[in-house]
């Protein structure tokens, strides 16, 4: 695990040619119109900023995205006012500099230097359209840029949303005067105390929550895992 110093270096690499950002950070353009003051439900209470937990979760986010595991389980969103949430699996190998994503069918595979994405497969489509870019990024820069980023959005004065830990487990709160939401109006992010993977995700959206449950992790990957 890289500790916070050097995960705070990542911020002189830059963050506007990150490749592969969306496949972690799944984003609102903006607060919904009703505003970050909205009162939240239940399952997401107030939070006091700790600025503390804020580093932790710099260095948990950092571990997640560096450490070695394989991981699987559910994805599911439910929209504001209806009882049929879309569901599907999700699967996340990661082997650095090498990361295997499957989400809802799309492939998202990165290997040093190399991004490839697939479209999930339809019934009338045996081979799903994938496109390919190279970079001269490496594995360490994408994640050093990324966390750039999540820095920006937890830590100092013009942070975007507030931070509290509990146990694992980090809550965030949408700041009343963020312009922004990447991560909606509020969420909470768990993680593995062994593997340093993603154990679960919770994130209030403009009008709908989404919420990821990791139903198996291990460390041991292999070549078959990819």
């Amino acid at each position: 695990m890289r500790p916070l110093w050097i995960v705070v270096g990542g911020i002189g690499i830059g963050v506007l040619a990150v490749l592969g950002i969306a496949a972690v950070v799944w984003g609102d353009p903006e607060p919904d119109g009703g505003g970050p003051n909205r009162e939240f439900e239940p399952s997401f209470p107030p939070v006091d900023h700790d600025e503390s937990a804020a580093e932790a979760l710099v260095v948990a986010w950092n571990r997640w995205r560096t450490s070695t595991f394989v991981s699987s389980g559910t994805w599911t969103r439910t929209l504001d006012g209806t009882d049929a949430p879309l569901t599907g699996d999700v699967y996340l190998a990661q082997d650095p500099p090498r990361r295997l994503v499957v989400r809802l069918g799309s492939v998202t595979e990165e290997i040093d230097g190399t991004l490839t994405v697939c479209d999930a497969a339809r019934d009338e489509i045996i081979v799903p359209g994938c496109s390919e870019v190279t970079s001269s990024r490496s594995y360490d820069e994408r994640v050093a840029a990324e966390m750039s980023l999540i820095l920006r959005y937890v830590i100092g004065d013009a942070r975007i949303y507030d931070v509290a830990r509990v146990d694992d487990c980090f809550q965030v709160e949408l700041q009343p005067a963020a312009l922004r939401s990447p991560w909606g109006r509020a969420a909470e992010f768990c993680f593995d105390e062994e593997s340093g993977a993603l154990r679960s995700s919770r994130v209030r959206r403009q009008s709908a929550t989404d919420v990821e449950t990791t139903t198996a992790i291990r460390v041991e990957v292999t070549d078959a895992d990819f």
